[in-house]
């Protein structure tokens, strides 16, 4: 709900129903139904394997990751979008202040940690495992593609941006 609200807030020219990111997948979907599934019959039968101490690490990561997220959508501001934009609009401006003058996908990483908190909290050490597998090798190859598109887009800037900045999700160059 809080992705809504946000991109609303911060560039509501782009804001639609996809904006609540819940329903832009079949594979997201299914991922969801599956952890819930995961912890009700982990609750129901194996009530042991609940941790206090791994759902409140689990909610240190959801909530520091939602900031991130935040912070890089309301520093980003109009050039904000859910979707890679091949081509380059009038009004898209390198962003390397705020967040963005440390990480080169903030966004990316705020979603990364956050899918695998959401997990932790739930006490979920399969699917902690499958979410952590499924966006690292999704932003893996987002990033790579949006990254070619900044080039195109930004050819001198971004290569000297991203010389100075991280990533921040593990094992993922570009």
């Amino acid at each position: 709900l809080s992705e809504f609200f946000v991109t609303a807030f911060y560039n509501p020219t782009v804001v639609t129903s996809d904006s609540f990111v819940i329903n832009h997948s079949h594979s997201y979907t299914a991922a969801a139904i599956l952890s819930s599934m995961e912890y009700s019959i982990r609750f129901c039968f194996f009530p042991s394997y609940n941790s206090k101490t791994i759902s409140y690490i689990g909610l240190v990561f959801v909530l520091v990751s939602q900031c991130i997220r935040t912070m890089a959508i309301a520093t980003c501001g109009e050039s904000f979008n859910h979707l890679i934009q091949t081509r380059k609009k009038d009004n898209h401006v390198l962003i390397t202040r705020g967040i963005y003058n440390y990480f080169r996908h903030p966004s990316y990483l705020g979603f990364f940690y956050w899918s695998i908190g959401t997990q932790l909290v739930l006490c979920n050490p399969i699917h902690t495992f499958i979410f952590t597998i499924a966006t690292w090798y999704f932003f893996q190859r987002r990033i790579r593609y949006e990254e070619e598109s900044l080039k195109q887009h930004f050819p001198d800037e971004y290569a000297i941006y991203a010389s100075q900045t991280y990533i921040g999700i593990p094992f993922i160059y570009t």
